[in-house]
Order: C-alpha cells, then structure tokens, then sequence
C-alpha cells in the first residue's frame, strides 16, 4: 500500500506542477480578452463618433455646395447686366461721337 500512496503523491504532485503554469497562461488570456475587448470598444466608439462626423460634414457640404450654386447663378446674371450696361454706354458714347 505504501507504494502505492507514494505513487499517488507523485502523480498528483505531477498533476500539480502542471496546473500551476496552465492556470497562469489561462489567467494570461483572459487578461488579453478583456484587453483585446476593451480595444474593440473603443474602437467602436471611434467609428461612431467618425460616422456622426461625416454625416455632420456631409450635410455642411451640402448646404455649401447649394449656396455656391446659388453665388454662380448670381454671377452669371451679373455678368449679363454688366455686358448690357457697356452695350448700352458704347451706345451712348457712340451717339454723343455722332453729334459733334
């Protein structure tokens, strides 16, 4: 019997010098899944506030581009009673010519 209490003892001692470092690497994971998840949340946050960002820049953009449509629009009738009134001086300018 006593060989076999001994032989018990050695497995079990056996057993236990290998649960010692499993558990350390055990415990090593979990401390990197909670580092990796802690990472993915932030990152999740990032991408929630860039797509908050783009959206807001989006619609700057928008009402941007309609205003500068609007800018181009009144140029171009600008541009058109600017020509008309030197039409309409060349005119003058020439009838004044005329009369003297």
């Amino acid at each position: 019997m006593p060989d076999e209490l001994d032989g018990i003892r050695r497995r079990l001692d056996v057993l236990e010098s290998r649960m010692d470092p499993e558990a350390s690497l055990r415990a090593m994971m979990d401390l990197d899944q909670a580092s990796l998840t802690a990472r993915f949340d932030v990152q999740d946050n990032l991408l929630r506030a860039l797509a908050v960002t783009q959206g807001d820049h989006t619609r700057r953009l928008t009402r941007l581009e309609g205003k500068v449509n609007r800018l181009e629009g009144g140029q171009r009738d600008l541009q058109c009673a600017v020509a008309r009134v030197e039409v309409g001086l060349q005119t003058i300018i020439t009838l004044l010519s005329q009369d003297h």
